[in-house]
């Protein structure tokens, strides 16, 4: 009989090891079936992305892809104009908040804004909050 799975197991499940210039900060309490849906709901937003880096509170998991999200929710992840009328299907969990550098293209997505530890570029210093 295999050992029980902890929790930073199942986040590692969603991704493959690296990092892209967008960033999605999820709360440190998120677990990991929460993460999925809010980078499913992302991806169903953002049709020209394809992958994300995972950061749940100041832990940063690694690259989620649209291709290993689908292989593990056994389906595609939604796409806007999926469903009737270009609806999703069921309602919005999560807000995402954009903050962007302006010296170059790295992008912070977040479902929440901590003060004390808000977006900074690496090589740029601070990021806005964009619309």
């Amino acid at each position: 009989m295999g050992a029980a799975l902890e929790p930073d197991d199942y986040f590692a499940l969603l991704v493959t090891p690296g990092g892209t210039t967008t960033v999605l900060e999820l709360p440190e309490e998120t677990r990991a079936a929460a993460a999925a849906e809010a980078v499913e709901q992302l991806f169903s937003v953002e049709a020209s992305l394809n992958e994300v880096t995972l950061r749940v509170g100041r832990r940063e998991y690694g690259i989620v892809t649209r291709a290993r999200l689908a292989e593990l929710l056994g389906h595609a992840p939604r796409q806007v104009g999926d469903g009737d009328l270009g609806r999703l299907p069921g309602p919005g969990t999560f807000v995402l908040l954009r903050f962007g550098c302006t010296a170059c293209s790295r992008v912070e997505l977040r479902v929440h804004v901590d003060e004390q530890r808000l977006p900074r570029c690496p090589d740029h210093g601070e990021m806005r909050r964009e619309p």
